[in-house]
């Protein structure tokens, strides 16, 4: 967890101290380690000439306190994912029928939107690769199936799609996954034909739905067809092409721009890129699961993030000690990070 210094102006009830706070004159231990900060203690830290304070900024544990069998369980299907999607073969139905299994144990596995959301987070505590990456798009397309109320069968479809989606991209000459930016005009063109190595691939595997295939190959493309490979617009593209296009895209930008910098990016920049109700109610939800994350401000103050602002969702509500502020309102003021 990460450890930070503060000054007591800046300490929010709820915080957690990670080493003893104590008062210099007499040596005595004010607070011990691992406490909840209260408004009470911090009042009373007031009276007192005590040595720094450092506490833990762990967003993480503190909204999601996923339990330690949920995150082995999801890392447990990362490296399974890697064994079955690295050995997994159009004309071995072995194979096949084992990726169809894990995709069935997955679904029943993984069904609680808090936790579905909460391993999407985990993206700074283990190796980021193909793998994980799918992963994690097929954890966003389940919300967004159930959010956009889909059926269990196309949203099965929908968990095959994601984890199979960048199949064609694994053997590609660079790593498309962490290297995105500064691609050469050959490594560009190489990468906009992922979506078409992809589709090659499993459009040939037995017995899965032919629009798993339509969906993998139209997962870059955009409604107003400025995507790749084909340039396709709305109408030609599936529902599951274009629930996985929102899931990647999101979890591509989650990797450089916090939450919140991500939804303004996408509902901004780039709504009439993707199908407008799908995007706006996964955009919704979302953003709610990050009330009571620490936020720091551009204006150096770290606080609390207290409420979702209706009227615009990528600039909420902050809470710093007892005063609050309305970033809607106070364009001045910017989210800098989520601690």
């Amino acid at each position: 967890m990460q450890k930070i210094i503060l000054p007591i102006s800046k300490c929010i009830p709820g915080m957690i101290t990670a080493q003893p706070i104590v008062d210099i004159h007499t040596g005595a231990t004010v607070i011990g380690p691992n406490q909840v900060l209260t408004s009470e203690n911090l009042q009373n830290m007031r009276k007192f000439v005590h040595t720094d304070i450092w506490v833990y900024l762990d967003s993480f544990s503190k909204v999601w306190n996923l339990p330690a069998e949920t995150i082995e369980n999801y890392k447990k299907y990362s490296k399974a994912l890697t064994k079955v999607i690295g050995n997994i073969s159009p004309s071995d139905e072995k194979s096949i029928k084992e990726f169809e299994e894990m995709c069935t144990h997955l679904s029943s596995d993984f069904n609680d939107n808090h936790s579905l959301v909460g391993c999407t987070n985990l993206i700074k505590q283990l190796d980021y690769d193909t793998y994980t990456h799918s992963l994690n798009v097929a954890f966003l397309s389940k919300l967004i199936c159930k959010w956009t109320e889909v059926s269990k069968e196309i949203s099965l479809n929908v968990t095959k799609a994601a984890l199979l989606h960048d199949i064609g991209g694994i053997n590609l000459a660079f790593d498309m996954i962490n290297k995105t930016d500064n691609l050469s005009y050959e490594e560009l063109a190489e990468y906009e034909k992922h979506p078409i190595y992809s589709y090659n691939i499993v459009s040939k595997m037995r017995d899965l739905d032919p629009t798993i295939s339509k969906g993998i190959l139209a997962h870059h493309e955009r409604c107003d067809g400025t995507g790749f490979p084909l340039k396709l617009t709305a109408p030609y593209i599936n529902d599951i092409g274009k629930i996985i296009g929102i899931a990647d895209r999101y979890e591509i930008l989650r990797k450089k721009h916090h939450i919140f910098d991500t939804l303004q990016i996408m509902l901004t920049n780039e709504l009439t890129k993707f199908d407008t109700h799908m995007l706006l109610t996964f955009c919704n939800n979302i953003a709610n699961y990050y009330i009571g994350v620490y936020v720091t401000l551009n204006t150096g103050e770290i606080g609390e993030l207290v409420f979702i602002h209706p009227k615009c969702i990528y600039r909420p509500i902050v809470k710093i000690n007892d005063k609050y502020i309305n970033l809607y309102e106070t364009p001045s003021v910017k989210i800098l990070d989520i601690q």
